[in-house]
């Protein structure tokens, strides 16, 4: 398909998202709200539990994003009937999963969906919202404890479960062995509870990595901040902006712009790609990726034991096919062209406002208010700018994926069709 024909579909996948939410708007709206329900709640429960266990309560705290992650995935599920490309996709048998020897469904490449989500997850700054609610709530408890015998045991780090990197990346080490022998176990029992318990295992350690990342990128920004370079940068630019006279002002106004510009990437640039990711592996997960090239045996590698090499081999082969479905995402929005990238990222940044708006919306209609009420309110004013915000992200990203399916339909990227007279897999599996 060339960039031209490419360009003029961008009404139509526009229109095709109109018609989406003209249709679901009513369901949407509902899931919406009991998935940020579930965030809610599981944070509450998170600080409840932590009185008893820092581990326990850090395992309930990381469910959190799954109440926007989740209602997300409904919301998609429930469009496939509309959409004519994912409609004929899912009636393809998914290619096997090396470990589970079964179908791939939707729960085998959870990583796949999460690393994107939590991308937009955090860019959104509803991780870091998550953790500081969760910590300055556990922390408020643990230092108004009561002892009728006026000895407490304050445990601040180990109620709130702060690691280290070091800890972390043991995590994530642990977790993708557990996910691995999971996997085998499902493989031989068939039991599919097994491969639910392995997303929630990739769910614990993604968010802890997300977590930590977070934390090392605003301690990078506060030690460039505090460095003795950036603030002789500085004045050297105030002395510059001041010897400028009449200019001044434009010239500061406009360098003020493109810095914040490029602050504010994650919402021009990561937060549409991200999402689009999102709706790729939900939707596209059973396209095919190409098959690796054939790797000459390395003499090194053979010297291993053999039960080492089989079990270090399958373990790699389980981690790549996990990640399988995101970079085919990553793949599917590469071929799709520059303009009709730029236009779905313009709309996202456009649905990403809607906070805002919604915001600015009941300002206007209420009119001012005390500091308390404000507060009473903010948390409901918050809830419909994010629930909006998933509708409109919903409707557009099922448009959107539907229309990069095409060409790989068309393409016989998957030519594999399901066996005569087999169901369509349901949602949970599929």
């Amino acid at each position: 398909m060339s960039d031209e024909m490419r360009v003029r579909d961008i009404p139509a996948v526009l229109v095709s998202a109109g018609r989406i939410l003209r249709t679901y708007w009513a369901p949407f709206i509902v899931i919406a709200c009991l998935g940020l329900a579930f965030r809610s709640a599981t944070m509450w429960l998170a600080v409840l539990v932590s009185d008893y266990s820092g581990f326990l309560g850090q395992l309930i705290l990381v469910l959190a994003p799954l109440g926007f992650l989740g209602a997300m995935i409904a919301m998609l599920f429930m469009t496939r009937g509309s959409l004519p490309n994912v409609a004929e996709l899912s009636q393809r048998e998914a290619h096997q999963a090396p470990t589970e020897r079964r179908p791939m469904r939707l729960v085998d490449v959870a990583v796949s969906v999460l690393v994107p989500f939590l991308a937009v997850y955090v860019s959104y700054g509803l991780l870091k919202e998550d953790l500081f609610r969760f910590t300055n709530e556990a922390a408020y408890a643990e230092f108004n404890q009561f002892s009728l015998d006026g000895d407490v045991d304050y445990d601040f780090a180990g109620r709130l479960a702060i690691y280290d990197w070091q800890i972390v990346l043991m995590i994530v080490a642990i977790a993708w062995v557990l996910r691995y022998a999971l996997g085998k176990i499902e493989s031989v029992t068939k039991f599919l509870g097994l491969a639910f318990l392995g997303a929630l295992v990739e769910v614990y350690y993604t968010s802890q990595v997300a977590q930590k990342v977070t934390e090392f990128r605003e301690s990078g920004v506060a030690w460039v901040q505090s460095r003795r370079a950036s603030r002789l940068v500085l004045d050297q630019y105030d002395q510059v902006v001041t010897t400028l006279g009449p200019f001044a002002n434009p010239v500061d106004t406009a360098t003020k712009w493109l810095f914040g510009l490029v602050g504010a990437i994650d919402a021009v640039v990561i937060v549409p790609l991200a999402w689009l990711t999102v709706g790729a592996v939900v939707l596209g997960h059973k396209l095919s990726t190409p098959e690796p090239p054939a790797a000459q045996p390395n003499p090194r590698w053979e010297r291993v034991p053999a039960p080492v090499r089989r079990y270090g081999s399958g373990l790699v082969a389980d981690v790549r096919e996990r990640w399988s479905a995101f970079w085919n995402g990553l793949r599917m929005m590469a071929t799709a062209g520059l303009l009709p990238m730029l236009t779905f990222s313009l709309a996202f940044l456009l649905v990403l406002r809607i906070p805002w708006l919604v915001g600015q919306a009941l300002r206007a209609a209420i009119g001012p208010l005390e500091t308390n009420t404000w507060l009473a309110i903010a948390p409901m004013e918050k809830a419909i700018g994010l629930a909006l915000t998933m509708v409109l992200a919903a409707a557009l990203l099922a448009a959107a994926i539907d229309w990069l399916l095409g060409p790989r339909l068309a393409a016989g990227s998957d030519p594999t069709p399901a066996p005569a007279g087999e169901p369509v897999s349901s949602t949970a599996g599929s």
